[in-house]
């Protein structure tokens, strides 16, 4: 499908839709929500923990269809005023960071698995004709507690996919984005900006890299897709941190991996590509046996 076809697609998609965004004020989704302000949505709710980034959103976009909701998935009661009425959830909240998940793991079960379950409970009481789970390729075999919750949630929105046909499921596995908060582009600015050596954990590390824009063409393209409990993985490239690193500085300090990092990521699991439909470009991952699997899909 081009992009005047999703484009199109994606106008009668979205027509007068209610969507809920949960950490809709973070990098990438505050990139998505002005993408969605240029269709004709009815309203936009962006649900955060964030004040100063909702904030910051309200005096960027202006639009008279944002709802800015302060708030934290893990109320319940909160999370259940959020999806009163509403058509489509994109649930992105998250703690994100390795090293601060494994250093506050009740902290980052609660909202990445306790946070979820919440969302996903409110769906299929509400009933919103989508719900899009944001994830990430830790998730893919798991070796750090952020990865493995991440994970959990995939399981979680692949079960009520399959188990509640009111609503439409589905997870989006991402891996590092540029131009986000905390990632390593980031350091290493500030890192040059304080005349410091560039940090890198292992000169053999491998990463996949993906710009915002990239990630936010994603969601709109798989919003289209979403039928019963599919996780979707694009294909990225995967580039090697010292030659990233090079292109900043030839001043390095390694400082080795974080607990539970790899030298190389996975998009997908040996296992998953034999459950997987590979596309022009990313492949579909079906967890459970369903009548509509890949009905219709296009490559």
């Amino acid at each position: 499908m081009n992009k005047s076809r999703i484009t199109i697609a994606l106008k009668k998609e979205l027509k007068n839709k209610t969507i809920l965004v949960s950490g809709g004020a973070g990098s990438i989704c505050s990139v998505l929500v002005k993408r969605l302000l240029e269709y004709p949505v009815g309203s936009i709710r962006v649900l955060d923990i964030d004040e100063h980034a909702l904030f910051k959103l309200k005096r960027e976009l202006h639009d008279s269809r944002l709802r800015l909701l302060l708030g934290s998935v893990l109320d319940k009661e909160r999370c259940e005023r959020a999806f009163q009425r509403v058509d489509i959830v994109i649930h992105a909240a998250a703690v994100k960071n390795i090293e601060i998940s494994e250093f506050n793991p009740i902290e980052t079960i609660d909202t990445n698995v306790q946070g979820t379950i919440n969302m996903i409970q409110c769906a299929i009481k509400n009933k919103p004709k989508k719900f899009v789970n944001i994830s990430t390729d830790k998730a893919a075999d798991p070796t750090t507690l952020y990865g493995t919750t991440k994970q959990l949630g995939e399981r979680l929105t692949s079960w009520a996919g399959y188990h509640h046909v009111h609503t439409k499921f589905a997870s989006l596995r991402f891996a590092n984005v540029m131009e986000t908060r905390g990632n390593v582009f980031d350091v290493w600015e500030r890192e040059l900006k304080n005349n410091k050596p560039i940090t890198i954990t292992d000169p053999k590390s491998e990463r996949y890299i993906f710009k915002i824009n990239e990630a936010v063409d994603f969601i709109l393209k798989c919003l289209l897709l979403v039928k019963s409990g599919e996780i979707f993985v694009p294909k990225m490239k995967s580039y090697k941190i010292i030659d990233l690193a090079n292109k900043y500085s030839k001043k390095h300090k390694k400082i080795g991996l974080r607990q539970g990092e790899k030298l190389k990521e996975l998009l997908l699991t040996e296992n998953e590509k034999k459950l997987a439909k590979e596309t022009n470009n990313m492949w579909i991952i079906k967890t459970y046996n369903s009548p509509n699997n890949f009905k219709n899909l296009k490559k």
